[in-house]
């Protein structure tokens, strides 16, 4: 079977396109892909990656969304709403809808069920789905598409089947690239979720390309001995990057917690541009390596968040978790292989 393991700059020198429709996985605080995120703003700022206007999708935009509006690069949002959940609101978003700082974004609001369906839709190949939400209240009305980027809103009909109820057709989101951190996933792509799902049962479904950010790569023996777990099948799996500690300071269920004195850091810095812009020169542009990224977040902070109550649901499957010599040696295998299913 086809080994899929790549470098995370390769995954987004390779699947990160200008102008295409990116949506990342996980929920504010939890399983979110900000190492990817930061590796896009790295690779721009290296020269090796072509990006002005993207269009993000996430179910709520916290730390690593923050960071794409900070930098520039966002054209459009599709989201839910923006917040760092527990440690507060940043005003990254709010500088760039209300003042045009750094660009002034279009922002389209979703709720959680609309925008859940969309994703299901595109997820099903379907070009629409039907739905009470959407129907009443300024959801249905436009607030993002100007003809840069193809987004109609929803369309209200009547229910053809004569019971006279209206329902909202949401068009589906069939997003170019698909991002979703995952705890394990092995060698073929499967990818298993410890804790809340979120979106990710139909994100790891949706993208046009799937990539998995993965803490651990795994015997996919594991996927045979749990196949509940497997919540993305790597039948559609493009890629696997291994990146542990990927989501920080977002948590990974089973792995490590939450880094909330970061994330709350986080929140009081970004209320000046000043001291955002020196957070990000050091946490985004100034490592060069893994062990630079880990002595980053700081070697002693790692243990704490490994001391986590969640790390039971782990406990079971440590066996079948690959050493990083393993996975290194899985990793130089691909260097020089085509990307792809």
């Amino acid at each position: 079977m086809k080994n899929k393991l790549i470098q995370l700059s390769t995954a987004v020198k390779t699947f990160v396109k200008d102008r295409s429709m990116i949506l990342a996985g996980g929920f504010p605080m939890s399983r979110q892909v900000n190492a990817f995120i930061k590796e896009i703003l790295r690779q721009r700022k290296a020269g090796n990656l072509k990006l002005n206007d993207m269009f993000w999708v996430e179910p709520g935009v916290g730390f690593g969304g923050d960071l794409l509006i900070a930098e520039g690069v966002v054209d459009s949002v599709i989201s839910t709403f923006s917040s760092h959940a527990r440690p507060g609101l940043s005003m990254v978003v709010r500088r760039a809808l209300e003042q045009g700082i750094p660009r002034k974004i279009k922002w389209e609001d979703e709720s959680n069920l609309t925008l859940n369906l969309k994703v299901m839709a595109g997820a099903l190949n379907l070009p629409f789905i039907p739905s009470n939400s959407g129907v009443w209240g300024d959801l249905k009305n436009q607030g993002l598409w100007d003809g840069a980027h193809s987004y109609p809103k929803n369309v209200i009909h009547e229910d053809p089947y004569g019971s006279g109820k209206k329902v909202a057709l949401l068009q589906a989101l069939r997003p170019e690239l698909s991002v979703v951190h995952v705890q394990f996933a092995d060698t073929r792509g499967n990818g298993m979720i410890l804790g809340s799902m979120y979106y990710d049962y139909w994100s790891g479904r949706a993208g046009k390309d799937i990539i998995l950010i993965a803490d651990r790569i795994i015997d996919g023996e594991m996927c045979a001995r749990f196949p509940n777990l497997v919540a993305i099948p790597g039948a559609g799996v493009t890629a696997v990057v291994p990146w542990y500690l990927g989501s920080w300071p977002a948590n990974s269920p089973g792995l490590y917690g939450e880094d909330l004195e970061h994330m709350s850091s986080f929140v009081k810095i970004s209320r000046n541009e000043g001291t955002l812009r020196e957070y990000i020169d050091k946490y985004v542009y100034s490592w060069k390596t893994y062990d630079d990224y880990l002595d980053l977040i700081g070697r002693d902070k790692i243990k704490s968040l490994e001391s986590n109550p969640s790390t039971v649901l782990a406990e079971a499957f440590q066996k079948w978790i690959y050493p990083e010599e393993k996975v290194c040696e899985l990793l130089a295998q691909n260097q020089t292989a085509p990307i792809g299913n």
